[in-house]
């Protein structure tokens, strides 16, 4: 390889600090402690969900109080309403008859008697005077009298129970219509209690939800606060084991460099880079100094927008694909004046293409 030069095996080292390999078993020790697969499960003790308050307890006893509290006014309304939709019969009407139209009817029929007895009694005595008593005429005045008297109570009896039924009536109808009114005013205070009291309960309701937002807001506060005491140690751990990961890693690095002159180092350092045919790939650290290359051509990008050449070493025509160290000093260490690139920290694959 290299044109019979002799090729030396070198291996480079690199450690961490002593300080620095302090701390990262000091994390190791850290993490194996919380994620210890017989560490103990810590529950939460205090109360997760807020009770009832006093408010809302009032407003539920007072909801299936006041559920029912409409019914016996509305029961009434119902009732009177009905009562007072109903026509009126002659039962009802006699029940609002005067009961003395009787009495005064009689009355009335037994004054018109004893007007008429007077006044037959005075004709009587006419007739007795003028001879005429017991004869023809008079027959015919008494019985032209006793039919005027029987019209004449006829009359006034027809117009007492007129009367009397007319004021039934009225009072009948007058009763139906306080009925109605009754009804409507039931329903009314009904309405009324139903509306008050409901708004009543919800005025108690929004106050005993008040109460209890702002106590689960208190137990809400509490369990988080757990939460974020018990994750503390992983926030920690997870926090130092970040800084640690940005640090240098310790590695150890191998590579083959040929003791040729300065002519022959330029060609044999690239082809040292890659190793014999067969080997490709079988490092991680490989000569990419774009000064030990020819014919370079950007071929694409790398997911991470990393550039992608073809290219071949001086002093060669086999052609392969990788990256330029001077662009990815990141990832490129420095060796005998010319730069190595670690393919392992990169998104990109050396290979050959021929």
């Amino acid at each position: 390889m290299c044109f019979g030069s002799k090729v030396v095996d070198t291996t480079t080292k690199q450690e961490l600090p002593a300080w620095l390999e302090d701390e990262a078993k000091r994390i190791t020790q850290m993490t194996a402690g919380i994620t210890d697969m017989n560490a103990q499960y810590v529950p939460y003790g205090g109360e997760r969900l807020a009770g009832l308050t006093t408010e809302q307890q009032m407003a539920r006893q007072g909801a299936v109080q006041q559920a029912q509290a409409y019914r016996p006014d509305l029961q009434a309304s119902r009732a009177l309403t009905t009562m007072g939709a109903q026509p009126i019969t002659a039962e009802n009407i006699s029940q609002y008859q005067n009961p003395y139209s009787q009495a005064v009817m009689q009355t009335t029929l037994d004054e018109l008697e004893r007007r008429q007895q007077i006044s037959d009694q005075g004709m009587a005595d006419q007739a007795v005077k003028s001879g005429a008593y017991g004869g023809a005429r008079h027959g015919v005045q008494q019985a032209e009298s006793q039919r005027n008297l029987r019209d004449v109570q006829a009359k006034a009896a027809a117009d007492i129970q007129a009367k009397s039924y007319q004021q039934a009536l009225a009072a009948a109808q007058a009763d139906k219509q306080r009925q109605g009114q009754a009804g409507q005013a039931y329903g009314n205070i009904a309405g009324q209690e139903m509306q008050l009291g409901g708004a009543g309960l919800s005025g108690l309701y929004q106050a005993g939800q008040l109460g209890q937002t702002q106590a689960q807001a208190g137990r809400d506060i509490a369990y988080e606060d757990f939460q974020r005491q018990q994750q503390f140690p992983y926030a920690q751990t997870q926090y130092a084991a970040g800084i640690l990961g940005g640090m240098p890693q310790p590695m150890t690095t191998y590579s083959q460099q040929p003791t040729a002159g300065t002519g022959q180092r330029l060609l044999g350092l690239g082809i040292a880079g890659v190793g014999a045919a067969g080997q490709v790939g079988g490092f991680s650290n490989l000569f990419s100094d774009v000064r030990l290359k020819d014919n370079v051509e950007l071929v694409g990008k790398s997911p991470s927008n990393i550039n992608i050449y073809s290219f071949n070493y001086k002093g060669s025509k086999d052609k392969y694909e990788g990256v330029l160290a001077q662009e990815v000093l990141w990832a490129s260490t420095e060796h005998d004046g010319y730069l190595m690139v670690d393919y392992s920290k990169l998104d990109v694959d050396f290979r050959r293409l021929n």
